[in-house]
């Protein structure tokens, strides 16, 4: 007479078998397999909320200083070559009324992407190159960024370390706002007077500011060259009238939006002798840099999946052979090598979802108290960020969780295949 398996013979057995096993070799095989599981877990949330936390904090750093789009003469070079446009109203009004960007792709048009958002806002700007004299004779070479009294400061607000901004658009009142690293390498501080040299057709000018503040974003290679002043002037210096000014600056709702966004102002807003450039175009080596992080995050991910992976097989062969006998004694009742096997891919489910519990605990719970205490510092000369920074992401979270699931499971069928090789007539012989 065959035996016929209940349908939940499996599960019922794989449950004795985990509460029987928490003592023993086989428990601490268990307890160790949990253990480096939960590890590899907890290592690849923190390794994504810390690389995504790295690409958000350097971009908005990024696109604090410079805007998410830049609108200059097309015949400029990527370099602060002062090439003046016309500063027009229109074309502010055009570029600014933006709610968002419709528009057909492929070789019909027929396929139409929108953008999520549009333009916030677009100011006009002007760089020119000047040494700084102190009061010390000490000289220092920066690039003078003048703006005018439009300019929203919301984006640079956590960068101001001490003072205020510059009041812009007062002919009689020229302050500057100057970096940290300036400021400690030319020894001076909020109300000093610094002299500003510049070179136009081959005579020299000199204007001399007053520091209304310091700031700081992390960008080492930015904060070393420039300051902010009015517009007003630097047109004075270059002798340009009112209208003239080096390009304008515009800010967007969503990032991903910027090539779209700028590709519609370029063909539907723009005179021809004017180009709209994304930000990460017009400084794509730091934003490859970016990119190449997510490799590394990548090859970890694969590390630790394979930990896990390599643990989780070990764990259930050491059960299988220490329930050789049980799995003689139910070939002999008749029960199948699917459902024995089943016993065991339930014992892994059971292992996994404890790991997984504990590891999201322990990698969700750093990353929080990372993120709140800021307990990991950083250089920020070389890492653009003073601390890890942490950035949850829930879709992340979700798709670690469940690709470790799914992949480890596969795999498990693997080591489960070993319960077809014992035989019950030589288990129970040797018994």
């Amino acid at each position: 007479m065959s035996y016929i398996c209940p349908v939940n013979i499996s599960y019922y057995i794989s449950q004795r078998i985990s509460k029987a096993s928490t003592s023993g070799y086989s428990g601490t095989i268990i307890k160790i397999a949990i253990a480096t599981i939960a590890l590899s877990i907890a290592i690849m949330i923190l390794s994504v909320s810390v690389l995504m936390g790295f690409k958000n904090g350097i971009t908005e750093k990024v696109f604090g200083f410079w805007g998410h789009i830049h609108v200059t003469d097309s015949k400029i070079s990527r370099t602060f070559e002062l090439t003046p446009i016309q500063n027009s109203e229109a074309i502010k009004d055009s570029i600014s009324s933006i709610g968002y960007v419709e528009r057909g792709v492929g070789e019909s048009m027929s396929d139409v992407i929108k953008s999520k958002g549009g333009v916030t806002s677009i100011n006009p700007y002007i760089m020119l190159p000047g040494i700084i004299k102190t009061q010390r004779k000490d000289l220092e070479g920066i690039i003078l960024k003048g703006i005018d009294s439009d300019y929203k400061w919301d984006n640079f607000k956590s960068y101001l370390k001490d003072g205020q901004f510059p009041q812009l658009g007062l002919g009689n009142k020229r302050e500057i706002l100057i970096s940290e690293q300036t400021s400690r390498r030319l020894k001076v501080n909020i109300g000093d007077k610094l002299n500003v040299y510049f070179v136009k057709d081959k005579d020299a000018k000199t204007k001399q500011f007053k520091i209304s503040g310091i700031y700081r974003t992390g960008l080492e290679e930015y904060d070393v060259k420039f300051v902010f002043v009015d517009m007003n002037v630097l047109q004075n210096i270059l002798d340009w009238d009112r209208s003239q000014i080096g390009g304008y600056e515009i800010f967007i709702d969503n990032l991903e939006d910027a090539e779209l966004v700028a590709d519609y102002i370029h063909e539907e807003i723009l005179p021809a002798n004017l180009y709209a450039e994304t930000i990460k175009n017009k400084f794509g080596n730091l934003f490859k840099w970016i990119e190449l992080q997510d490799m590394n995050a990548l090859l970890l991910l694969i590390l630790m999946t394979i930990v896990a992976i390599i643990n989780m097989s070990t764990a259930i062969l050491i059960l299988i052979l220490e329930r050789s006998k049980m799995i003689g004694t139910l070939k002999a009742l008749g029960m199948g090598n699917w459902d024995i096997r089943k016993i065991f891919i339930y014992n892994a489910l059971w292992i996994l979802a404890m790991a997984i519990v504990i590891g999201n605990i322990l990698g969700i719970g750093l990353a929080l108290f990372q993120k709140t205490t800021g307990f990991i510092k950083l250089d920020e000369t070389n890492y653009y960020l003073s601390e890890v920074p942490i950035h949850f992401d829930i879709w992340s979270i979700l798709g670690i969780n469940i690709v470790t699931i799914i992949v480890t499971l596969l795999v498990m069928v693997i080591p489960s295949y070993m319960v077809t090789k014992i035989s019950p007539i030589k288990i129970l012989r040797f018994e």
